[in-house]
This record gives structure tokens, sequence and C-alpha cells, in this order.
């Protein structure tokens, strides 16, 4: 069960990180916009911008017969842009790993965007997006890409820059996480090292962040680590992390019109949390689902209007139903028990 949920779950997560959004005109201007209104109405959102000549334009092509290629695109005058180039160049993951820590500004980003990550402002925040360009991208082709980024150390680097102040920093982190520690691809290493390197208690803290792709990322990662070891999940259980899968639910219904894609990552994630990897429920994953509300709020997604959403609500609340039902019998057969022993 958890092999087949997860691959639906990685399909619905590429969807949301893979998507590249337009390069934008900064600060609202129209000089150099393509195909832009002149009313002064237009959303600069709206407007392309034209990439000057003094932009760095990397390029490289990966997997059989170059079938994959990526670019990247961004202004930086600064040493350690340098360093980046060279190690884009070689596919060097150990230097890629070692200026995860940079704080040498990028001062402008155009190539690629993501749809709601925002734009590296720092070399360091750059080598991990460039890190989940390949654990997403390059790997499909090349799988043993996972275990070598795992193997240069990515891991704990990356764990670590979960503490970071910038929004942007912690953002491309969470999202090369969630392609390093994909279940279905990524060896158990990566998982092991993202749960040694302490990332439980900093990813529960982002699930109640205001980005709505970062809550389900993070939410994703905890279940790619829990899926590893029950002893990882009960950890997790112990840090209040249950209930933070069923406010994932919450979050989503108080936003106007949740988007598909997250309602799923939110339903498939609490799921592969409360069953074991044969499908079965797990007694304790469900009582604490059950007390933190999760019936109430997956009820209310019955109003998304989505088959396959309506499908997977369905399926857990006749789950979480007959879990209610067995603890309730199970309480009432202890308190029956109790009183026989009082006399």
């Amino acid at each position: 069960m958890a092999q087949s949920t997860f691959e639906r779950l990685t399909g619905a997560f590429q969807t949301l990180c893979c998507t590249v959004r337009p390069i934008v005109q900064r600060g609202g201007g129209q000089e150099g916009q393509a195909g832009a209104s002149s009313s002064s109405s237009t959303d600069p959102r709206l407007l392309v911008q034209a990439i000057p000549e003094r932009a760095r334009k990397l390029t490289r092509s990966f997997g059989k017969d170059s079938s994959i290629t990526l670019h990247i695109t961004y202004e930086a005058s600064c040493p350690d842009a340098d360093r980046f180039d060279a190690a884009f160049e070689a596919n060097d993951y150990a230097e890629l790993v070692a200026l995860l820590g940079s704080d040498q500004a990028v001062n402008a980003f155009y190539v690629p965007r993501h749809p709601w990550a925002e734009d590296p402002r720092t070399v360091g925040t750059l080598a991990a997006m460039h890190l989940t360009l390949l654990a997403s991208e390059v790997a499909k082709e090349e799988p043993q890409l996972l275990e070598a980024i795992g193997r240069a150390g990515a891991i704990p680097h990356l764990v670590r820059q979960l503490d970071s102040k910038e929004p942007d920093r912690v953002q491309s982190v969470v999202v090369a996480l969630t392609y390093l520690t994909d279940g279905s691809h990524a060896p158990s290493a990566n998982t092991t090292a993202a749960f040694e390197g302490g990332a439980l208690p900093k990813l529960i803290m982002l699930m109640d962040g205001p980005v709505a792709g970062l809550r389900g990322a993070a939410a994703s990662i905890l279940r790619n680590i829990c899926l590893e070891s029950l002893d990882y999940r009960a950890q997790l259980a112990d840090l209040g992390g249950m209930a933070r899968f069923v406010k994932q639910l919450e979050l989503l219904q108080a936003e106007n019109g949740p988007p598909h894609d997250l309602c799923l990552e939110a339903l498939w994630n609490l799921e592969d949390m409360t069953l074991d990897s044969d499908g079965n429920p797990l007694e304790r994953y469900t009582r604490l689902a059950i007390e933190a509300g999760a019936i109430q709020r997956i009820e209310s997604l019955r109003e998304v209007e989505s088959d396959e959403v309506q499908e997977t609500v369905e399926k857990l609340l006749l789950m979480l139903g007959d879990a209610a039902k067995s603890l309730k019998m199970l309480s009432t057969e202890k308190q029956g028990s109790a009183s026989s022993e009082s006399f």
C-alpha cells in the first residue's frame, strides 16, 4: 500500500514543485518586457523581464542521449558564484554541498522559477535549488545520483539550513529534502541522515507556516522519514506531529478553493502516517488522528470538486470510522474490566 500511495504522492508533488512559473519584471517597470500591455494597470507580476547580457547562463545535459537539460540563469559578482558555476559544469556534488552555507549575494535570478518557493537571494540557496533539480529531474534517468548526493554529505547540511531566518533558503532546502528522501527512489541512508540530523522538530514547526506549498512539502518529508522506521514515527508522535498532519486539512479549508493536489498530498500523508506497511491501521496513530479531529476535517473536504479527492476522503473516513468504533469498544472493555476488579 505505502509504495503505491507514495508513487501517487510523488506525482502530485512534482506537479506542485516542478512547474516553471514565468520570468517576471521585478519592481513593476516595463522596460525590456515582451508582449506586455502599455496600460499602467497591468499587474507587474505578469510582465516578462528581458535577460541582460551580463547574466550568467548555465546549461548542462544529462541522461542517455543528453535527454535532460538543466538551465540556470542568474546575476552575481561574488567569488562563490564562480565556485557555483564551476561546480555546475563539473557536476561536483561535494562543492555544491560546501556552498550550501554561502551568504554571498545573488543579485538577480531568472531561470528556473519555482511555483511557490522564493527566488534564490544567495549562492547557498542557489546550491540547494540546483540539488533539487538534480534530484527531481536528472535522477529520473540516473537514480544512483540520489545516493551520490547523500554520500557527499548533503542531508545533514540541508537540515542545518532549516534553522535559517531567510525564507528563500528554507523553502529551497525543503524542496530539495523532499526529493532526496523520496522513499520510492532515494536510499534509506538519506532518510536516516535526515532523522539523525534533527529534522523532525524543525519540519514540524514548518507545518504551521503561511505558505501552503511549504507546509505540504515539510509534511511529505516527515512522512518519508517516518515510513523508514516505526521508532521515527513514534518520536514524531511524541513531538505532537500527528496533530500537525490533521491541522494541514484545517489550514487548507481556510483557503479559498484549495488546490486539489494540495488536498491529495495532505490526505495521502495522513493516510500513510496511520497505516503500517501492509495497509493495516496502527492503533496509536489512528487514535491520535481521531483525537485531533481528523474525521471532522476530512468530512469537510467532501466539498472539494475532485473525484480523486472524494475517493480518498471516503476511504479515509471508512478506515478512521472503523478505528473509532474499535477504540470505543476497547475503552468500554477496559472500563468493564476495571469495574470487575474493584469487586
